[in-house]
This record gives C-alpha cells, sequence and structure tokens, in this order.
C-alpha cells in the first residue's frame, strides 16, 4: 500500500481505512480539521498521528473572487434563505421547509438546490439574507467549515446546525455571527433572523461580521507562531 506523507481529512463522514494504514506508518501523519473526528479514531493512540488545523475553513476561498467590495445591506438583499450542496435524504428537510415557507410568503425567495457552480453561488450569497448548513448524514457531525469560509464573507447570516466540534464554537458565534441550532429549529431560526433583518437590527453589526470573515485565518502568522519557527511568506 502506497501512504501518503500527509494524509488530509475533509469529510464529515469518515472511512477509517486509510487513516488506519496512515497511522501505522511512521512517515504518515494525518491532518484534520475536526476534533470531533480525531475523538471517533478506532484506536486509542490513533490521535498520536494526528495534526489538528482547521483546513476546512479555507482562505481564501474558491468564491473569493466573485466576492463584492461593499457588500449589500443586509436588509435590502432579495433572497431571504439559501442552501447549496448535495440533497442528501436527511436535507430534504430543507426543501420540504422551503416549500413551506414560499407558500407561507408567496412574494419571497428561497433557494435550496445543489449548484455547484462558482458564478450562480457568489451571486446568490450576494443577495441573501440567511445562508443555512444543514449536516448531510447525521446531526452529530464535524462541522461544514468549508460552506461558512465560502458564504460568509458575502455578508449573510449564517444559520448552521449544530456543530459536534468543541474548538473555536464561541468565536464563531461572537465573531462570526453564526446562530446555531437543531434541525427541528432551523427554519423558525431562520425566520427570526429574518424578521430581525427586516427591520434592520442587522445593519450595524453585519459589516463588521463580513469583515472578520473576509480577514481570514493568517497562516503565514499562525503557523510560525504555533511551531515556534521564523516568519515566512508562503506567497
Amino acid at each position: 500500500i502506497n501512504v501518503p506523507r500527509i494524509l488530509i481529512q475533509t469529510e464529515q463522514a469518515t472511512k477509517w481505512a486509510p487513516f488506519i494504514e496512515c497511522h501505522k506508518s511512521p512517515n504518515c501523519i494525518i491532518l484534520e480539521f475536526s476534533d470531533y473526528n480525531m475523538k471517533r479514531t478506532p484506536t486509542d493512540d490513533m490521535s498520536d498521528s494526528y495534526v489538528l488545523l482547521p483546513v476546512m475553513t479555507q482562505t481564501p476561498s474558491r468564491l473569493s473572487m466573485g466576492e463584492p467590495k461593499i457588500a449589500k445591506i443586509i436588509q435590502y438583499r432579495s433572497i431571504d434563505m439559501v442552501f447549496f450542496g448535495l440533497i442528501t435524504k436527511r436535507r430534504t428537510f430543507l426543501t420540504k421547509a422551503a416549500d413551506a415557507y414560499r407558500e407561507a410568503h408567496p412574494n419571497r425567495t428561497v433557494h435550496i438546490d445543489h449548484n455547484n457552480q462558482p458564478i450562480s453561488l457568489a451571486a446568490a450569497y450576494a443577495e441573501a439574507k440567511v445562508c443555512l448548513i444543514l449536516h448531510s448524514y447525521r446531526s452529530t457531525s464535524g462541522g461544514e467549515y468549508h460552506r461558512l469560509s465560502e458564504f460568509a464573507p458575502f455578508g449573510c447570516v449564517p444559520v448552521v446546525e449544530n456543530f459536534a466540534d468543541t474548538i473555536g464554537i464561541p468565536i464563531y458565534e461572537r465573531c462570526g455571527g453564526v446562530i446555531f441550532t437543531n434541525l427541528t429549529q432551523m427554519m423558525a431560526a431562520a425566520e427570526d433572523v429574518i424578521a430581525k433583518i427586516d427591520q434592520g437590527l442587522y445593519n450595524n453589526c453585519s459589516k463588521a461580521v463580513t469583515n472578520w470573515w473576509k480577514a481570514g485565518i493568517q497562516w503565514e502568522k499562525i503557523l510560525p507562531a504555533v511551531f515556534g519557527v521564523e516568519e515566512v511568506s508562503l506567497f
């Protein structure tokens, strides 16, 4: 078996076989984004092969080129809610909830779709008031940070199913404006945020939150500080 030097863990649903092989090798480490995933390792000593870094928080993201220089005032955006991702059986909850929302609010717009086209994603996020995240397969899951890092710089309010991770959650709430909730309360939480946005209650804080996300993770400063080496440019 060809074992890599670095194995990057990118999934919420983990297939353990390649990670076990990496652990057996003295020359392989696992770069893990989720402390919840790391706690689920099948053997007690396997965490010795892990390095925990938020590799799924992408800076810059693939949508960075589509981010507006000045985000549209959130109160005047045309889309109430968006979610883009694979519509698994569990996520059909969102499609049904969106249909009910449109029926109750016929003049409102909601996008729930499996769309992976960067141009259309960026256009929708720039007009969205609320951006949703719902886990693919189970409620107890590592965070979907790749979605957060894609849409949050556009200025929508993230309404997110609870992450099983523990590291950084208060920071995402306080600095990133994330509203964490469970599946059954997700639409109620989103509707509550939309009502506050329509009243102008998010206008004052929206810019600061958006700028926090746009600043991203400064890897060239963080990594030298963590590992105690001289700061170098990565570009």
